[in-house]
C-alpha cells in the first residue's frame, strides 16, 4: 500500500521502468516485502474499487480520447489519505499584504462566495457552522458569515478566525442582530446552536422581528 502511494502521487510522476527500477533497487538492498509490479496492479485495482476512478473518459465526435480529472474526488482523495490530510490547507488566509501560497490571495480571502467557502470549522469535539448562532467564552451570542486564517501579533502560526455578527441584548425587546460585521477568534467558541437549543429557557425573550432570520436563515427553523 505504501508503495502504491509513492507510486500515485499526483505530484510526483513516475514511469513504468522508473518503478521497475526502484524496486529492483530495494529487492538488491535485502528490504523485506518488497511488492512485484503485478501485486502493485491488482492492489491499484482494489483500491479503485473501493475508492473509484477520479478519471473520467470522453471520446471527441472525431475519435480522439482524453480523460478529465474530477477535481472534487481528487480533494476527498487527498483528504483520506492520512500522509496529506493534516498538511492541507482548509480555510483562505489573510497573507497582510504577502502572497506565497493561493490561499494568500485577496479573491479567495474577500472575493469567494459565502457558499464556496469552508461551511464549518472544528473545535474540540464541537463544529460550529456558518449561519448558525453560537456562544462564545465571554457568554455573548455570535453568527458565523465566514471563516478565514490570519497570523496575529507577528505569531509564527495562523489562528483561525470568523467574521459574523454579533447579538445584541435590547432591555423588554429581546435580542437583535447586530448588522455590522465584527472578526472573533475561533478558540473562543464554547456552545453550538445545538448546546443553545437545548437549553429551551435560555432565549425565551427571542429575537426582534425578522433580524434573526433574514440573517441566518433556515438555521432556527
Amino acid at each position: 500500500f505504501a508503495t502504491h502511494l509513492l507510486f500515485s502521487s499526483p505530484r510526483l510522476r513516475f514511469s513504468e521502468q522508473q518503478k521497475r527500477s526502484i524496486l529492483s533497487w530495494a529487492s538488491a538492498l535485502g528490504a523485506n516485502n518488497v511488492p512485484s509490479m503485478y501485486a502493485l496492479g491488482k492492489t491499484q485495482e482494489q483500491i479503485k474499487e473501493l475508492f473509484g476512478d477520479p478519471k473520467e473518459k470522453v471520446t471527441t465526435t472525431s475519435g480522439n480520447v482524453f480523460y478529465l480529472n474530477s477535481v472534487s474526488k481528487a480533494i476527498a482523495m487527498d483528504y483520506a489519505n492520512p500522509l496529506v490530510r493534516f498538511s492541507m490547507q482548509d480555510y483562505p488566509e489573510d497573507g497582510q499584504g504577502q502572497m506565497s501560497q493561493v490561499h494568500h490571495g485577496e479573491k479567495m480571502l474577500e472575493g469567494l462566495p459565502n457558499n464556496l467557502a469552508p461551511p464549518c470549522v472544528a473545535l474540540g469535539t464541537n463544529i460550529f457552522f456558518v449561519n448558525e448562532l453560537l456562544q462564545h467564552s465571554t457568554k455573548d451570542y455570535f453568527i458565523p458569515k465566514k471563516f478565514f486564517q490570519a497570523k496575529l501579533g507577528g505569531a509564527p502560526k495562523a489562528e483561525v478566525l470568523a467574521v459574523g455578527h454579533g447579538i445584541i441584548y435590547m432591555l423588554q425587546e429581546g435580542y437583535a442582530v447586530d448588522p455590522e460585521l465584527i472578526i472573533v477568534l475561533v478558540s473562543t467558541f464554547t456552545r453550538t446552536y445545538e448546546d443553545i437549543k437545548a437549553n429551551g429557557s435560555e432565549l425565551e425573550w427571542g429575537f426582534t422581528g425578522e433580524s434573526l432570520f433574514s440573517t441566518i436563515g433556515h438555521c432556527t427553523s
